[in-house]
């Protein structure tokens, strides 16, 4: 998932700097490099990705470069291994519009984020049991193919297949029914 950011801001280069790098490092993003006017950010690891239940700490890098009046950055943020929801789509834009409001306003935005991001938490709950539900009900008819034939290897294929295609269907569902908003 790949998002650019183009505003204009209000006041010295320096302060700007400051600013995006009180940001991000609020929210547990180190600084990775840093030069006159550019900074880049990084967070997470692939294989985190599969175990956490914090879209913001997902592998990503975010690239900020600095003008004298402009900031662009670019949020480079890695889906792999995870299914990704509405409610983790719209937590990153809500983190990215919020990172925007923070340059060019003096307000703190870290308690809106881990407000948004305890919601984004709550919410992957109902998708966790949707692959139990999914996994059981591929799973039993699974075990009892695997228990006649003798091919034990068929429960974990069938309870895996049944836990994630469920689970994706829910997503998808979901995502219809805002687009349907």
């Amino acid at each position: 998932m790949k998002r650019n950011l183009n505003f204009k801001f209000e006041g010295s280069m320096e302060e700007a700097i400051q600013k995006v790098k009180e940001y991000f490092v609020s929210q547990g993003f180190q600084l990775y490099r840093g030069s006159e006017n550019s900074l880049v950010f990084k967070r997470g690891s692939t294989l985190l990705n599969m175990v956490t239940f914090n879209p913001l700490k997902w592998n990503s890098t975010i690239s900020v470069e600095i003008t004298d009046s402009e900031i662009k950055a670019l949020f480079d943020i890695d889906t792999s291994f995870q299914a990704v929801t509405l409610k983790e789509e719209q937590l990153w834009e809500s983190f990215i519009n919020n990172f925007k409001e923070s340059i060019q306003s003096s307000f703190d935005y870290c308690a809106i984020n881990k407000k948004l991001l305890k919601e984004t938490k709550n919410n992957s709950w109902k998708y966790v049991k949707a692959a139990v539900i999914g996994g059981l009900a591929a799973g039993i008819p699974g075990g009892t193919i695997a228990y006649l034939t003798g091919a034990g290897s068929v429960v974990g294929i069938a309870t895996a297949g049944g836990a994630i295609s469920y689970m994706m269907h829910q997503i998808e569902q979901d995502k219809k029914k805002n687009n349907a908003i």
